[in-house]
């Protein structure tokens, strides 16, 4: 009867895994006649891996945050729940999973204008995440830079391996996090569909909290989603 059960339950785990048809809503809701961010990430489950065989396909852990070019002000948007809070299934922390916005938090720490409750959430299911974010009155007429930091763990490739002597060793992450950056002028009109480009990826084994530049060994992680769609409204 215990056998059952356990076949039983990880059936429900793994159908529960193939529900791709939601577009699931998070983030900061935009307010009635204020300018607001809209960024829909579309998962691309064709290159995420299993964590056990019969375990399903995971989302990706993300973090994106705003920069705001004068004044060099950073703000975080929206983090997944896991990373926001530390809180792993199995492990104590994870400073390789995204460790660029590990970074922009102590900052946000040291000022006091970190508050994990309205930035963070469950990782949105199903085939596309839509974020919503009210944009703060002291940065409508401003104009920021948004990055999207994003990690999908046991992406291994052949630089970014299991392997302890080689220079790629990675542990249980695989291939490190991707950084995407896209430039949006808050004293403008509206616009949709930005697309950000990729600027470089995190520390692997999350040593530092620096974009690092060289994504000549970066293979399907850059592909962790099938499209990034950012749109600026003012209403």
């Amino acid at each position: 009867m215990k056998k059952f059960a356990f076949i039983v339950g990880i059936f429900l785990i793994c159908a529960a895994g193939f529900d791709l048809s939601v577009k699931a809503t998070t983030g900061n809701a935009a307010k009635p006649g204020r300018p607001y961010l809209q960024i829909e990430l579309v998962y691309n489950y064709d290159v995420y891996r299993r964590p056990l065989f019969f375990l399903p396909k995971s989302q990706p852990t993300f973090g994106i945050w705003i920069k705001d070019r004068e004044s060099g002000r950073l703000e975080s948007v929206f983090v997944t729940e896991k990373a926001a809070r530390n809180d792993w299934n199995f492990a104590d922390s994870r400073p390789e999973s995204i460790p660029v916005w590990y970074g922009i938090r102590e900052i946000e720490k040291e000022n006091n204008t970190f508050d994990v409750d309205a930035v963070s959430g469950a990782t949105p299911k199903g085939n596309t995440a839509v974020i919503y974010w009210s944009i703060p009155a002291d940065l409508r007429d401003k104009t920021v830079d948004l990055y999207i930091e994003a990690n999908n763990s046991f992406d291994f490739n052949a630089y970014y391996n299991k392997e302890k002597e080689s220079s790629g060793f990675s542990g249980a992450n695989g291939q490190p996090s991707v950084v995407w950056k896209a430039a949006i002028d808050f004293g403008g009109p509206s616009i949709e569909n930005i697309t950000p480009q990729i600027i470089g990826h995190g520390s692997v084994l999350g040593k530092t909290h620096q974009i690092l530049t060289d994504t000549s060994n970066i293979t399907t992680a850059s592909q962790t989603f099938q499209s990034i769609r950012i749109s600026y409204f003012l209403h």
